[in-house]
């Protein structure tokens, strides 16, 4: 005789058993979404990281930190920004070229940090460096004049010889007919 209201117990399958369908995909997709995401993003922060120990970029976001002009625009304290908007850097034991444009933010404004610089044996000597933030003039962080780029003129145009203008034709200068060709009408 059976006593119990239910009947015979039938076996419950597994939480797998019964949820597969969409559990499966829903765990690719993650993983595809993990990688496909935090993958670059990892990436891209050892990069900035590493970027940021270069001695040219430190040198620069310093002298604008240091900069009175730059302080009083933007506010202290001033933040370099989590990635830069343009670097590019070539270097050699010897010899390098960087080329860069860092942005900068401070409680006031927020601005752009504009750098060119050369290396020359273990220091880096800037060619261009500069704040620009909008509707402020640009901040020149090298003064006046900065040092041209090694192998190259620099252009003076003081040094330049006095040319006299050349005479004004009112009518064009008619070219003389080449030898040996005669005109052809149609």
């Amino acid at each position: 005789m059976n006593t119990s209201a239910e009947g015979q117990l039938v076996p419950q399958q597994g939480w797998w058993n019964r949820n597969w369908k969409w559990a499966l995909p829903s765990g690719c997709l993650a993983l595809l979404l993990t990688c496909g995401c935090l993958g670059p993003l990892i990436f891209g922060a050892t990069i900035w990281q590493s970027l940021q120990g270069s001695g040219v970029l430190v040198d620069a976001v310093t002298q604008a930190k240091q900069s009175v002009d730059v302080r009083e625009v933007l506010g202290e304290p001033i933040e370099s920004g989590s990635v830069p908007q343009q670097f590019s850097i070539n270097s050699s034991d010897e010899k390098g070229a960087a080329s860069f444009a860092v942005p900068l933010k401070g409680p006031k404004a927020s601005g752009t940090l504009y750098g060119e610089a050369y290396k020359s044996g273990e220091e880096w000597t800037f060619t261009t460096l500069k704040v620009e933030v909008p509707d402020h003039p640009v901040i020149n962080l090298l003064g006046p004049a900065a040092e041209p780029a090694p192998d190259t003129v620099p252009f003076n145009p003081d040094s330049l010889p006095e040319v006299e203008p050349l005479p004004e034709n009112e009518e064009p200068a008619q070219e003389p007919p080449e030898k040996g060709k005669k005109d052809i009408e149609l």
